[in-house]
Parts: structure tokens; C-alpha cells; sequence
């Protein structure tokens, strides 16, 4: 039978052979890869002795991370660097583009049923400056526009705008592409983290079918696109609620919860995977 750590080490390769592809197919070569895994190591080593109420050492982190004593440096024995006041205060490049394709996708004034509606220049109920407008007034609602569609998030054809139905994509930001691609497997793998060591039952499913067409996987993404939506709409509209709620009943203190929820489809071709 294979020890707890063998089985994790499997499932970290498995996990992480995509990213590895990504890695070297835009030129990070393993020593840069591995001096970052080093300081990740040391700086959940830290974070992991401190949770126990315990002061990190350099010879608890070396212990409980593997490296060595000697290649330590002391600023990392303070564990992971603390985000700047900004970081905290500021929203994030695609906070408010987010919060608009958000209030789009979950506002019935701004649906046709559960699909949203192709939306008109101007500030009238419904028209696409109200709908910036009932998000943020710090910027205009042409600058949203235009950053919308150099993210590709967004098409329009005369004054009619038309949200790109597969979602919050920003295919026309490859640095946006990357941060979202980190914060979203990053919590994807906590999810899945927390249920296998801490013994939590957070929601995390898939459906898993092969030996199909590609007309079929066409098909079933389709169908998956079409229940994300009333689904997101669902959870949005209420994330909105307990905001506002939040904001005015509770203290400070207790608003220091956050919450990712999202969804994925996965296709692939296993006769060209086998060719290559």
C-alpha cells in the first residue's frame, strides 16, 4: 500500500502537468521554477510552524520543508510577504469589468430569462451606462466599454452591445488571462486540499464521460454553458444581498470571509493526444 505522501505526490504531478506545459512552453525553465517552489516551500513552512503557535526557526523550517538550513535566508523565517495597504483597498485590474459582467449576468433588468440581454448605449433603465453606472460612477461608462472589448468580453455592432455569453473571459489580456488562471486554481486546489486533510465537505464535483464524438463534446458543452448561467445568476444575486447586508450589520472583524464559486468544461481529442 503506498504511504499518504506518495499518493499526494501522485496527484500534485498529475495536477500539475498542464502548468508545467504552460511553463515551458512560455520559456520558464526549471531552475527559475524551482528557485520559486524553494520559496513557496520555505514560506508554507513558516505559515504552517506559526499556526501551531510555535516560533519558525531555521531549524523547524528546515525540518518541516526540506531545505536546507544554510540556503534559509532570514527574511523568509518572517514568513510570506504581507500585500501592501493598496492591495487591500484597490480593486483588483478586472474588479470592476468583473462586477459589471456580474450585475449583467445575475440582474433581471439586464436578462431575457436567464440569457443577457443585448443592451443599447445610454443611461435610460436597462441601457448598458445605467447598467456601469449601478456599479461604479469613478469611471465613465465609454471606458468600460472600451476595456470590455479589448478584453474580448463584449461585441458590438452599431450601438447594440452584446455580452460574450461564455463568460468573464478576458482572451484579449494575456497578463489578466494569467492572474485569473492563478487565483482560480489556487482556490480550486484549496477546495479540493481542505476536503482531503482538514476533512471538510466543500462543494466540489465533476461529471466525467469518454469514448464520445467531438460533435457530442460540442454538444454537452453547450448544455454545461446553459446551466452555469441561471446557476451564477442564482449565487450572484444573493453574494449582492449579503454584501450590502454585511456591510451595514456586521463589524469589521466578522467581514473577513470570502467566497469563489465557479465551473469548468474540459475537452479533449485522445487520438491526437496519442499522435503527439
Amino acid at each position: 500500500m503506498k504511504s499518504t505522501v506518495e499518493l499526494v505526490l501522485k496527484a500534485f504531478v498529475t495536477a500539475s502537468r498542464p502548468l508545467v506545459r504552460l511553463l515551458i512552453r512560455r520559456g520558464a525553465t526549471f531552475p527559475a521554477v524551482a528557485e520559486q517552489l524553494r520559496q513557496l516551500f520555505v514560506e508554507e513552512a513558516v505559515a504552517e510552524i506559526q499556526a501551531r503557535g510555535m516560533k519558525p526557526t531555521s531549524s523547524a523550517v528546515s525540518l518541516l520543508s526540506g531545505v536546507h538550513r544554510k540556503d534559509l535566508r532570514a527574511r523568509e523565517l518572517k514568513g510570506p510577504p504581507q500585500p501592501p495597504v493598496s492591495d487591500t483597498t484597490t480593486p483588483a485590474p478586472l474588479g470592476l469589468i468583473g462586477q459589471v459582467v456580474g450585475r449583467w449576468m445575475s440582474d433581471p433588468l439586464y436578462l431575457d430569462g436567464s440569457t443577457p440581454r443585448v443592451l443599447q448605449r445610454g443611461i435610460e433603465p436597462g441601457a448598458f451606462d445605467q447598467l456601469v453606472q449601478s456599479v461604479s460612477t469613478d469611471v465613465g461608462p465609454r471606458a468600460v466599454l472600451e476595456e470590455m472589448l479589448r478584453l474580448n468580453v463584449v461585441r458590438v455592432d452599431d450601438d447594440h452591445i452584446e455580452l460574450d455569453t461564455r463568460g468573464m473571459v478576458p482572451r484579449g489580456d494575456f497578463a489578466a488571462m494569467s492572474e485569473a488562471l492563478g487565483v482560480n486554481l489556487r482556490d480550486h486546489a484549496a477546495t479540493a486540499c481542505a476536503n482531503l486533510v482538514d476533512g471538510r465537505n466543500l462543494l466540489e464535483q465533476a461529471l466525467y464521460v469518454d469514448e464520445i464524438s467531438p460533435e457530442s463534446a460540442h454538444l454537452l458543452h453547450q448544455a454545461a454553458t446553459r446551466a452555469w448561467r441561471p446557476a451564477f445568476a442564482r449565487v450572484m444575486r444573493l453574494a449582492e444581498k449579503r454584501f450590502a447586508r454585511d456591510a451595514v450589520k456586521e463589524s469589521e472583524a466578522r467581514r473577513q470571509a470570502r467566497v469563489r464559486f465557479g465551473v469548468y468544461f474540459f475537452v479533449e481529442d485522445s487520438s491526437e493526444e496519442k499522435s503527439e
